[in-house]
């Protein structure tokens, strides 16, 4: 379970709580997780949190951290059928 917050604002900061331990999934460095996520910040200008509540599996913890952007972002930029 990660929980991911962004908020578009036009001012980075970068929130990880993602303990990954120094490993590999195949060729892929775990620790590159944490990196692309601080670059994505950085290039959107936005602020992002996210925080791993509960998981074991590195695998499926690093698919459900991209997955979780990927739903928070969607969600951030969703036009509100509430606003005129």
């Amino acid at each position: 379970l990660v929980t991911c917050a962004v908020d578009l604002s036009g001012r980075p900061f970068f929130v990880w709580k993602v303990p990954l331990p120094k490993a590999k999934i195949g060729t892929f460095d775990t620790e590159l997780c944490e990196v692309f996520f601080e670059g994505f910040v950085r290039g959107a200008q936005c602020n992002l949190h996210v925080r791993l509540h509960e998981g074991e599996n590195l695998h499926h913890i690093v698919e459900i951290s991209f997955k979780a952007l990927a739903r928070a972002l969607r969600e951030a930029t969703e036009i509100d059928p509430r606003v005129k």
